[in-house]
């Protein structure tokens, strides 16, 4: 099958899984381009994509479910019998039903899975756990998917017989997050308005940024990574428990698992 292009589609607040869906698209023999969904968007941008491009999902784990902020731009999401790759990162506990998820939501807006991969990387949260993930080692993992990604492409002349499984149960379980919502240092804030602009939530107002809508936030930790005056942080209580709590089921030594 001749190929058009490289579509890539991913939701990254910290930057983990884009690096991660990089690395994959760096050893397909396409021409990429990409559509990142980690800045909030009021105007959903059209994801319409054709039978011969190749689009790579990425998304990080959020309590084993597919980001629900990610979701929100499928409104406009359509292929046409589109053959596709799911990338999962996760803070080294479980992926649990987020790639079936992320499966059944590709698959019913018109594209065909053929292949899939669940990635360890570091916590975005406790940074501790799963600490400089993805290393040397895993880079050479995820390269390696890529590799055989293209392989797949080159080789087929279609992909109706494909049928790639990959782990999880239905229906889901519940979705939530760690309750862990970013609080403002108004001593240090200046309010350059950073913070509002690359929340993937829209929880943080341009107008006061200094506040953060509770209802809206996901935890994802991207304003206090994008604050460079230090003025964004979560308690150093609530991260103590998380850090208790997460360091019991988490392990750092987990493993990639792909499906092809």
């Amino acid at each position: 099958m001749k190929m058009n292009e490289l579509g890539l589609v991913y939701f990254s607040p910290t930057g983990t899984t884009r690096k991660v869906i990089m690395e994959t698209a760096r050893n397909i023999d396409l021409k990429s381009v990409s559509y990142d969904l980690s800045i909030h968007k009021e105007k959903k941008p059209n994801l319409h994509f054709k039978c011969n491009d190749f689009v790579l999902f990425g998304i990080p784990v959020y309590g084993g479910r597919v980001p629900a902020t990610f979701l929100e731009y499928f409104e406009t999401l359509k292929g046409d019998n589109t053959p596709a790759a799911l990338i999962a990162t996760y803070g080294c506990r479980e992926y649990e039903d987020a790639l079936l998820e992320l499966k059944n939501e590709v698959e019913s807006r018109g594209f065909k899975v053929i292949g899939a991969g669940a990635f360890p990387v570091q916590h975005s949260i406790v940074r501790q756990i799963g600490m400089s993930r993805p290393n040397k080692a895993d880079l050479k993992v995820i390269a390696d998917f890529g590799i055989q990604l293209n392989r797949k492409l080159r080789n087929a002349v279609d992909f109706n017989n494909v049928d790639i499984q990959v782990p999880g149960n239905n229906p889901y379980k519940k979705y939530g997050t760690i309750p862990l919502v970013p609080k403002t240092d108004v001593n240090l804030c200046i309010e350059c308005k950073a913070c509002a602009k690359s929340c993937p939530s829209g929880a943080i107002s341009m107008e006061n940024p200094k506040k953060t809508d509770k209802k809206k936030c996901i935890s994802c930790m991207k304003c206090v990574y994008s604050c460079r005056k230090k003025a964004r942080y979560v308690s150093n209580m609530k991260l103590n428990i998380a850090q208790k709590k997460l360091t019991k089921v988490c392990k750092s030594d987990k493993t990639a698992e792909i499906f092809m």
